[in-house]
């Protein structure tokens, strides 16, 4: 069976935070995977996020890209196959908002389906914005297991996807460097 496997980057990193977990620059993000696939055929892997500019005298602006490329790095590191697909973020008065991301894994998710490249996803996401994309793939005869948090889940996407696994705050905790 080939996997492929959709991490919405930014929401992701937003479970986490909540979960006080705030350097995804150190996350063992091979290991959750592994642990996801079981020892399956990873035939894809893609990390969907908006992607930091530096702005010129913002300090904000400078710290978050330097963190972003931290991340990349180890990921790219970790997982040499991984594709990071960007989005942009856009500066709303000091409020920095995410754009296109969401489309990228829903075309992607769907694309990928229609190619044959997987026979299973698995959707690191608890964005309802991806259920038409959700439902069109699983209408072409692909599963998808929608991976969650337990403390704080889309009740939409455990109603429309085939599988679903909830983490909890134990089971993310052992991907955590403790260093």
């Amino acid at each position: 069976m080939k996997i492929a496997v959709f991490i919405d980057g930014s929401n992701f990193y937003g479970k986490l935070k909540e979960l006080n977990i705030k350097h995804t620059s150190k996350f063992d993000f091979l290991g959750l995977v592994q642990t996801l696939t079981k020892g399956k055929t990873l035939a894809y892997i893609g990390y969907y996020v908006g992607q930091v500019r530096k702005e010129k005298g913002n300090a904000k602006s400078e710290l978050l890209y330097a963190n972003q490329q931290k991340l990349f790095a180890h990921l790219q590191q970790i997982i040499p196959q991984i594709k990071i697909i960007r989005g942009h973020i856009q500066n709303y008065n000091g409020i920095y908002k995410e754009k296109g991301v969401d489309v990228r894994i829903a075309l992607d998710l769907f694309r990928l389906a229609i190619e044959n490249q997987y026979d299973k996803a698995i959707l690191i996401s608890s964005d309802s914005d991806l259920l038409p994309a959700v439902r069109m793939v699983q209408a072409k005869g692909k599963e998808i297991e929608y991976i969650g948090f337990s403390h704080n889940t889309s009740m939409a996407l455990i109603k429309e996807c085939k599988a679903k696994r909830l983490l909890t705050a134990d089971d993310i905790n052992q991907f955590v460097s403790k260093d």
